[in-house]
């Protein structure tokens, strides 16, 4: 008994002007606006906060990763000198504060909570050895820790 191969459906009119809708309306959104685009590369600016795109740091014990850190940092940078300096340097305080966390990572109890009071202060730190202590704050607005196995 031979397989038989279903035909395609015609296409409709109907299908034809949803298309042709869909393609209308997408040309007449408005670009993303360069905030958009920096959120999206690793950071966007608000007024005088700078928000970094989630950090992700694995929690590894005995060569498994047993647990995922995924935390917000914004930067409140009142001096707009120093806000423009951060953002265009963002790999580098990403690159900062997952050095920072790494010790930390490496001693958390997995059946508590992340002391968000210490990760703050550990970031705080990497912050302040970057860009001089005093000009900028760390802010974490989402921390979660998700168990893996």
């Amino acid at each position: 008994m031979a397989a038989s191969i279903a035909s395609p459906r015609p296409l409709h009119r109907r299908h034809l002007l949803a298309l042709a809708l869909g393609a209308a309306a997408a040309s007449l959104v408005r670009p993303r606006t360069a905030g958009a685009e920096a959120a999206r590369d690793g950071s966007d600016t608000i007024g005088s906060i700078v928000i970094l795109a989630p950090l992700n740091v694995s929690v590894v014990r005995k060569g498994k990763v047993r647990a995922i850190i995924t935390l917000v940092p914004n930067i409140d940078v009142a001096d707009e000198v120093l806000r423009g300096k951060l953002v265009r340097e963002v790999p580098r305080i990403r690159d900062a504060y997952l050095r920072s966390l790494d010790p930390y990572v490496d001693r958390i109890d997995l059946k508590q909570a992340p002391n968000i009071a210490r990760i703050t202060e550990m970031l705080q730190r990497a912050t302040d050895d970057l860009y001089g202590a005093g000009n900028t704050k760390v802010l974490i607005t989402h921390a979660t820790m998700r168990r893996t196995g």
